[in-house]
């Protein structure tokens, strides 16, 4: 028997409780998967992938996710530097048109942070991240879960040629925020 939610049942919860029980469709123009990485050591780029979409399915004993983000949807707000993050040298978007996130069970600490260890294939390469972060409710009483996280781009085999493997940092931190609604609310 599927309980029913309401705004006040869905916000300020750390774990996937019965009133969070179901499957939950990512609003794509209320979501976004955000990044930054230095660059030459001294600043920090950030940019963002406008398409994000998929599902989330959480329950008490058993949750998932199926996220697919449109490679080629990266923006810095820097067409020339845009292009070359969609370049070979880089995403591979030619190649590689989609970023796919994989998640298994959602797990709460005592403080009510989430732990959510993901997969993330890019560039047909897989690697494992562990993001962290919490649920609150969004515009119109829907769901939303923010994560946050850290992925050595080399993981993934983005190595860019010379000068830049050296100009562009590694360590790519990640800024999620997925606007959720109930899957059946089409």
């Amino acid at each position: 028997m599927a309980t029913e939610t309401t705004f006040e049942s869905r916000t300020n919860h750390s774990s996937p409780d019965e009133t969070l029980s179901g499957r939950w469709r990512v609003i794509s123009e209320r979501s976004r998967v955000g990044f930054r990485v230095k660059k030459m050591g001294l600043y920090h780029v950030k940019g963002r992938f406008r398409a994000v979409a998929g599902t989330v399915e959480l329950g008490p004993a058993e949750s998932s996710a199926d996220i697919v983000i449109d490679a080629s949807s990266v923006t810095t707000r820097m067409p020339p530097r845009d292009l070359h993050l969609r370049s070979a040298d880089f995403l591979d978007v030619k190649t590689h048109p989609v970023i796919a996130v994989t998640a298994g069970a959602v797990e709460a600490d005592p403080d009510g942070e989430l732990r959510v260890p993901a997969t993330f294939e890019i560039r047909g390469q897989r690697a494992e991240i562990e993001l962290t972060g919490h649920f609150h409710g969004g515009d119109g009483g829907d769901l939303v879960l923010h994560l946050g996280g850290q992925l050595d781009r080399h993981d993934v085999g983005i190595r860019a040629r010379q000068p830049f493997e050296i100009v562009v940092g590694r360590r790519v931190e990640l800024d999620v925020e997925l606007a959720l609604e109930p899957a059946g609310s089409e």
